[in-house]
């Protein structure tokens, strides 16, 4: 059986979401990976740094993700990192959004070799931290990925991720998985698949297909139906109102979380709405559109209420 891993996802997999799902899930995630730390204005995001907190996370496997467009962003993230006392770090070669890429960040590094050379450089000789890769198979496209795989299969690494898309194509179109394939094949080190699995069966089809996976990781997929992983790892298939009734749970938990730490019903009705984002499916179109019209905490849950 394979390992899942739960993808990063800005504004959705915080702390408070990591450790309630890890709650109420059962313990079915092998390690959560954070939202990208990254550098501002010359240091480490204190946002970002706050998420990361081992006493924030505790309970969880946790490994923190940077993202960089240069050595000395590296460095920052990587010394910060360690001093909070965690041994392994992922960084990210995949996101596909151009205010990122247009910095040559995430995907935006997969067409800059010798960037890449530099900082699988760096991860050599920081021997006390161990490194993954999260990236796509290129950003313009597939030959980017297939001129890297010397220097990444010389470079010691503790898995590599791939999500096999492009990064122009961000989540749009089919995924490659011809290119893919190559990859798997070509890569020296543990291989991770992410992208497109949406329920667990579609886990049990890529686990067929690539037998020699180290694992999958799920990001939107496991935003939309957050058992998806407890299914696959208990060999169990819960029901639509079952399903519901776990999903309330964790609502439950991350409206008390958040009515703690956010200033005024503004902040909060904003906040929780974004817990619906995925939803859709789970509880159909209108009720999702009356929590987000809600203009009022009393009318949010009000509207929670009516779907249970």
């Amino acid at each position: 059986m394979l390992e899942i891993q739960f993808a990063p996802l800005q504004g959705y997999t915080d702390a408070a979401y990591r450790r309630f799902h890890n709650e109420i899930y059962g313990n079915s995630i092998g390690c959560y990976f954070s939202p990208f730390v990254r550098v501002e204005k010359g240091n480490v995001r204190n946002k970002d740094l706050k998420d990361i907190l081992p006493e924030k996370n505790e309970g969880i496997t946790l490994v923190p993700q940077i993202i960089v467009n240069s050595v000395n962003e590296f460095n920052i993230l990587v010394d910060s990192i360690v001093s909070l006392g965690y041994s392994q770090i992922d960084i990210n070669m995949g996101c596909p959004f151009p205010l990122q890429t247009g910095k040559g960040r995430g995907a935006g590094l997969l067409s800059r070799i010798d960037v890449v050379k530099a900082l699988m450089t760096e991860v050599r000789n920081c021997q006390e931290v161990s490194f993954s890769i999260k990236m796509r198979l290129g950003l313009n496209n597939c030959n980017e990925s297939h001129e890297l795989l010397p220097i990444l299969n010389s470079t010691p690494l503790k898995q590599i991720v791939i999500h096999p898309r492009i990064g122009r194509q961000q989540y749009k179109g089919n995924v490659d998985n011809c290119t893919f394939e190559h990859l798997y094949n070509e890569i020296t080190h543990p291989i991770i698949y992410n992208g497109d699995i949406l329920e667990v069966e579609d886990i049990y089809n890529i686990a067929s297909r690539y037998p020699r996976l180290a694992g999958i990781m799920i990001g939107r997929g496991l935003l939309a139906a957050p058992s998806m992983a407890m299914e696959y790892k208990q060999g169990i298939s819960l029901d639509k109102e079952q399903k519901l009734s776990l999903f309330l749970k964790l609502h439950e938990k991350l409206f008390h979380h958040y009515s703690c730490i956010l200033q005024g019903d503004a902040q909060l009705l904003m906040k929780m709405k974004t817990v619906w984002d995925y939803q859709e499916g789970s509880i159909g179109h209108k009720a999702l559109k009356t929590i987000k019209k809600s203009t009022t905490i009393a009318k949010y849950q009000a509207a929670v209420s009516a779907i249970q």
